[in-house]
């Protein structure tokens, strides 16, 4: 089967590091893979990306060419054009409409490169504009499609409904994300499955528990934006000094509060505790992971106006190589850490981060019980193999 993903900008951006996971299991199953990113920015963020240069068509989102192409895709089948064009119209405001106008040309080329590459099925990550080019795409190839709705791009509802109707299958990666779903989508519900993004779990003999040398090592991986709480991690850190209990915090990640976090952590006096370590590539950090290079995984995300957590796949990531986790009751993250798979506290709150965290580094039985927990909880239902398998059976479903 020849399947063409539509991300958003992988495999030419820092942003998508999860999905290229999913695509290399895809392929080793035998799949052929086409990837079109809709905003390629620069070159491979990831080591890992690199693998995807030779499948990967890098085109602007309007250029000439995109232009000329989609010019010929009207002369073409201009009854097709017409009827996807007002599917766009009925976009819920100015926005939404104009980003779908920007990306409707590249659409059209779209459909082009899936008729003359003879692509069987069309698979957009993000439900937003990758989605509406993918929509374009079917409607003018006849290639059925489905759609990833990831967190942000739900509660937008760039036109969920009509591209549930379309589509063969609507994919949330959480159950919440589901529910959401479904209160848009509301007669095509039928055609929501909720598929977990997936992992690589380290082999058993790779479970053994690091125990903490000097400082309960913590490590928080996440871009340095506001809903992830980067502050409360910090403020937790000062707490936890003034009453000496030893810390470490690895922050791994870029984002435009850098400087801000830098100087938050100079004012509480943790700067000594705290490591903005910058970008890691994806493969550099699963095998620090697997190498027990922290003790505990931190992620105390809040939840600020239509954006939250949908299931963190750090977090997936870190639990499947035996971290005991820390995070926040917010989006997706209870359903990850079900059965007392990690220790649920309350958003905003550095107090409680800091009470977790003085625990763990006090009890290793506490620390043994929640990695082996952890462990279980990604084995069951959140490893690549599972999850690539429920994927692949949806879109090979006869439509």
């Amino acid at each position: 089967m020849h399947i063409l993903y539509v991300t958003a900008g992988l495999p030419f951006t820092s942003a998508e590091p999860y999905i290229i996971p999913e695509i290399l299991e895809v392929q080793k199953r035998g799949h052929r893979v086409t990837v079109v990113p809709i905003r390629p920015r620069g070159s491979f963020a990831y080591e890992e990306a690199r693998a995807l240069n030779e499948c990967a068509i890098s085109q602007p989102v309007l250029s000439l060419s995109i232009i000329a192409r989609a010019v010929a895709e009207i002369v073409r089948a201009p009854a097709s054009v017409v009827r996807v064009a007002r599917l766009l119209t009925a976009s819920r405001n100015f926005r939404i409409l104009f980003k779908n106008l920007v990306v409707f040309p590249k659409g059209l080329w779209l459909a082009y490169v899936v008729k003359r590459q003879a692509v069987d099925h069309i698979h957009a990550h993000w439900a937003g504009t990758s989605a509406t080019a993918a929509l374009v795409a079917s409607v003018g190839s006849g290639v059925p499609w489905s759609f990833t709705a990831h967190r942000w791009d739900i509660p937008e509802d760039n036109l969920l409904k009509d591209k549930a109707q379309t589509a063969t299958f609507v994919r949330a990666i959480d159950v919440q994300g589901a529910q959401e779903l479904t209160g848009i989508i509301g007669p095509n519900k039928h055609k929501l499955t909720v598929i977990h993004m997936g992992v690589t779990v380290p082999s058993a003999d790779a479970e053994s528990e690091a125990r903490p040398r000097g400082p309960l090592r913590v490590l928080l991986a996440a871009r340095l934006v506001e809903y992830k709480g980067h502050r409360y991690a910090l403020e937790a850190v000062a707490w936890l000094k003034s009453v000496d209990v030893d810390v470490s915090l690895h922050c791994i990640g870029e984002g435009p509060l850098k400087v801000t976090l830098e100087k938050q952590a100079i004012a509480l006096d943790v700067q000594d505790r705290v490591q903005f370590v910058g970008l890691v590539d994806h493969q550099t950090l699963l095998t620090q992971l697997a190498d027990h290079r922290w003790d505990v995984a931190l992620l105390p995300s809040i939840q600020i106006r239509e954006q939250r957590e949908g299931i963190p796949v750090f977090l997936i990531e870190a639990m499947g190589a035996g971290l005991p986790v820390v995070a926040t009751n917010t989006g997706g993250i209870p359903e990850l850490l079900a059965g007392n798979a990690g220790m649920l506290i309350p958003e905003r709150d550095a107090k409680a981060i800091a009470e977790a965290l003085a625990k763990l580094a006090a009890d290793g039985d506490l620390r043994r019980r929640l990695s082996d927990a952890a462990v279980r909880r990604v084995r069951d239902q959140f490893t690549l193999e599972w999850t690539v398998s429920a994927l692949l059976s949806e879109i090979s479903r006869p439509v």
